[in-house]
């Protein structure tokens, strides 16, 4: 049975395409392909913007199996069913619907539907946010409307942050998530301009210290997030980083 894997925040812009596919290709890379060679692990898109389709068509070489689900609300129920360990869902996001008018916070429309479905399969939430203030609302709705009526758990990750403004923004997104109880993942997805690099994921890095830096931050998360050999490779990347500072 699949464990099924959703990033989710209301918010856009803050990563869930990058999560989706990186954390896809590190779980396919720890786990290893079939005999036949087909992988173990896909990226199911629920985006209408296909922003992981889009990306996912332009890999020079696909690591997991991309599954396009944004119009299929009735065969999500199935994706548990479906012949992988792992499936990571990139999701939209979301209009603001108050519960408090007796709505669904989620709406009605098709996504809406979709997301509700996902969210009866889901496993588990990643919840991605940036260490910015105008990213902590749509988080609090995300996780107070959304993941915990549901009882599933989630685990938010700081995102996309840039190490030149400094660790203050790091360290007060975190206080606010301690005041309000949210798990938060010690490993911090620093911006890296190879991330928008459309024809690669992390495992398919060069061997220099940035782009090392910048895939270790994914095997880190996959680690916290309990991927079974994360740690090896971890520590693989780290020794791959150290002999490249010595060689320099």
């Amino acid at each position: 049975m699949a464990k099924v894997h959703v990033v989710l925040n209301r918010k856009g812009g803050v990563g869930k395409s990058l999560i989706s596919l990186n954390m896809g290709a590190v779980c396919a890379d720890v786990r290893g392909a079939r005999p036949d060679g087909r992988p173990y692990v896909a990226v199911a898109s629920a985006d209408p913007q296909g922003t992981s389709l889009w990306r996912a068509a332009r890999l020079t070489e696909l690591p997991f199996d991309v599954l396009d689900i944004s119009e299929d609300v009735e065969n999500i129920g199935h994706l548990k069913s479906l012949p992988y360990a792992h499936i990571f869902v990139d999701t939209p996001g979301w209009a603001e619907i108050n519960p408090k008018t007796g709505r669904d916070p989620l709406g009605d429309d098709l996504y809406g539907k979709i997301l509700r479905a996902l969210l009866e399969q889901a496993d588990d939430v990643i919840v991605p946010m940036l260490t910015e203030q105008d990213c902590y609302e749509p988080t609090w709705q995300t996780i107070e409307w959304v993941v915990k009526p549901r009882g599933i758990p989630f685990q938010v990750v700081l995102n996309n942050w840039p190490p030149a403004e400094g660790q203050a923004y790091v360290d007060g997104t975190r206080a606010w998530c301690a005041e309000r109880g949210y798990p938060v993942a010690q490993t911090v997805i620093r911006r890296y301009r190879v991330h928008t690099h459309a024809k690669r994921v992390v495992t398919q890095y060069n061997n220099n210290r940035v782009e090392l830096q910048a895939r270790e931050d994914f095997y880190r998360f996959a680690l916290e997030h309990g991927l079974r050999g994360a740690d090896e490779r971890v520590v693989e990347i780290g020794e791959q980083a150290q002999a490249v500072e010595v060689e320099a």
